[in-house]
């Protein structure tokens, strides 16, 4: 399994919108080739701290999907203001682990 954790960080006021931009997302990801989910969490005490966690069966399968036509329409769907407003703090990946017990 492959893991891929983005950090993000927005104002505070603007987290509603991303919210709901992931909310009504276009869900071309959820054909890709290995894309198992995709959840975002928001920080209960920092409303402006967003993470995005996506599970694939691989990293080929991730890295396929990331240059996609599909991701860049995706992608493309964020308002542009929106878009600039949105901060990467970290990006993480975890791959070489199984689900054994839920």
């Amino acid at each position: 399994m492959y893991v891929s954790v983005s950090r993000l960080r927005i104002e505070p006021d603007l987290a509603p919108q991303l919210l709901e931009a992931f909310r009504s997302r276009a869900h071309l990801v959820d054909t890709a080739d290995g894309f198992i989910d995709l959840q975002v969490w928001q920080a209960e005490r920092d409303l402006g701290e967003i993470w995005m966690v996506s599970r694939w069966r691989d990293r080929d399968c991730f890295r396929s999907y990331m240059r996609s036509d599909s991701h860049a329409v995706s992608h493309a769907r964020i308002p542009p203001l929106l878009k600039e407003a949105i901060k990467l703090e970290r990006l993480d990946h975890m791959s070489g682990y199984e689900v054994v017990a839920e």
